[in-house]
């Protein structure tokens, strides 16, 4: 039986001003890294024995305090870096609606083919993430094994272990910054 712990980092000043923040390589806030210590706690009961994780600092500097409490490989793995959001990167919502009038108006991050330009549509993600996700399933030796990424990566994984979830579904699913939700191979994913 393989074990997904999937946790989202802590929050970051972007985060909490609701900006896209995609590829934008920030670091935590203060409240995240309270966040990220309260999570390597509620995880130190874990037997974690391989973590992988973003490339990102806010989701290493999570993933640091978590490892404090495990002597297990962490492996930094592209495939769970966020969504590159393009021209949208650093924008609040309503920054990018000024800005883009247009691409805002068709709603264009939450249409699977399309993405804001020089951004990675929905599907370039899933396709990216199924692929990671694929390799832990078909290669690892490991029954407990934790991925630290972000909130759009956080949405895909959950469609991989529920892939007959609405569209509705998939963007109303949501894990909040240093939230964590467990997964296994064995009970989803049919495919």
């Amino acid at each position: 039986m393989k074990n997904i712990f999937v946790i989202r980092h802590g929050e970051t000043d972007s985060n909490k001003e609701d900006r896209y923040l995609g590829r934008t390589d920030e670091s935590l806030n203060a409240i995240g890294i309270n966040q990220a210590k309260k999570l390597a706690k509620r995880t130190s009961d874990l037997d974690i024995e391989i973590i992988y994780c973003s490339p990102l600092k806010r989701a290493i500097e999570t993933t640091k305090f978590i490892k404090t409490n495990h002597t297990c490989e962490l492996v930094i793995d592209e495939h769970f870096i966020e969504r590159s959001m393009g021209v949208y990167e650093g924008l609040t919502k309503e920054e990018a609606k000024n800005k883009y009038a247009d691409l805002y108006a068709k709603n264009i991050t939450r249409i699977f083919n399309d993405a804001p330009p020089n951004g990675e549509t929905i599907n370039e993600v899933i396709k990216r993430v199924f692929a990671g996700l694929n390799e832990i399933k078909n290669q690892n030796k490991f029954s407990n094994i934790l991925i630290s990424t972000h909130g759009f990566i956080a949405k895909v994984i959950n469609k991989y272990f529920n892939p007959k979830i609405s569209d509705q579904d998939f963007f109303d699913f949501s894990l909040t910054n240093a939230e964590m939700k467990k997964y296994n191979f064995d009970d989803y994913n049919k495919i």
